[in-house]
């Protein structure tokens, strides 16, 4: 093995440990480097592991104080006001590509291994972050953040694969994690929902107060706005129809609940935004990572974007909206509240 070293993000997953042995598999000189976000040590314990079957130095970088700061506080803050926030965009932004390869370069290192379900793709404006060949797994809506002038140092070698090649790579490899069960869960909330989580962190999010219908009508009590997102149906009190969160209002502590058709709209205004691709009036959009891609028209302006869908979207403010032009990443931003309709 020759060149720079490759350091693999391990978290102690299979996705990560296959991403290090194809890497390894290349030619590449791998190393392997855990971000301890958490306390316990469970996560070291299974990346130790899987550094050492395949025989490649391993680190850990504790960055439980800035992960606090820079991805559980905003999050927890985001719910108190109402958003429904996506922490593992910040995340994804901040820390396992941000605080990471901040630290690989100061170790002279070539770049960056993970086990996202992505690709970096040439384009004629240079690498974008693509979608996964398995649209299932596909993660480029949580990297869509990502600043193109990284994506050399960055490889992602589960973008051309389905998950289960990745499982049978494992076994084949005889990695310790081949059968670990998979966890769709946002890391920090350790089986929680959301809602208990910001419970526990600030009660102010957690306040009894009143279900009120599109007129404004009580119709029934919330246990507490962090428990509710635009969209959602479950929580509700019943009444001639399915009943949907329309509005979460914060600041008067209630919830605002209609018909389905009532949380949905055809635009939506983007703020903290973002944009890597031509000028776009055919590009498609996602409002939440596990929905389909809507065609939309998106008008750009300063730190914001303006999006006009084909058909309607159910759109949370708080959640990332973000634009792809075919597979590739082109865009995106943050849902501002009070943008839809």
């Amino acid at each position: 093995m020759t060149g720079a070293t490759w350091w693999a993000a391990l978290s102690g997953g299979v996705d990560s440990a296959v991403a290090a042995l194809l890497a390894q598999r290349e030619g590449r000189r791998v190393a392997g480097v855990t971000l301890r976000f958490l306390d316990g040590d469970e996560q070291v314990r299974e990346a130790r592991r899987v550094a050492d079957a395949l025989e490649i130095e391993h680190r850990v970088i504790d960055v439980r104080e800035r992960f606090a700061s820079e991805v559980i506080g905003p999050f927890i803050d985001a719910y108190v006001a109402g958003l429904t926030p996506n922490p593992c965009v910040g995340c994804n932004e901040t820390m396992k590509f941000g605080a990471l390869l901040d630290w690989v370069r100061e170790e002279g290192g070539a770049g960056v291994v993970t086990g996202h379900y992505a690709r970096v793709e040439q384009t004629l404006r240079g690498p974008r972050i693509s979608r996964a060949l398995d649209e299932a797994k596909d993660q480029s809506y949580f990297l869509y953040r990502l600043d193109p002038g990284l994506l050399g140092r960055i490889e992602l070698p589960l973008g051309r694969l389905a998950k289960a090649e990745v499982r049978a790579e494992a076994s084949r490899a005889g990695l310790p994690v081949a059968e670990h069960p998979e966890s769709q869960d946002v890391c920090f909330l350790d089986g929680r929902s959301a809602g208990e989580y910001v419970c526990a962190h600030r009660a102010a999010a957690c306040r009894p107060g009143d279900v009120v219908d599109l007129s404004g009508r009580p119709i029934g009590t919330h246990r507490g706005i962090c428990h509710y997102t635009v969209g959602q149906r479950k929580g509700l009190p019943g009444g001639e129809g399915p009943l949907y969160v329309v509005r979460v209002d914060a600041e008067q502590n209630v919830i605002v609940a209609g018909p389905p058709e009532a949380c949905e709209g055809t635009h939506v205004d983007v703020h903290d935004a973002i944009w890597h691709g031509d000028p776009a009036d055919d590009v498609t959009v996602k409002v939440r990572a596990r929905m389909p891609a809507v065609r939309a028209r998106v008008v750009r302006s300063a730190g914001g974007l303006a999006i006009d869908f084909e058909s309607p979207v159910c759109a949370a403010p708080g959640q990332a909206a973000v634009c792809y032009a075919g597979d590739v990443v082109v865009g995106g931003g943050t849902i501002a509240k009070g943008s839809t309709g």
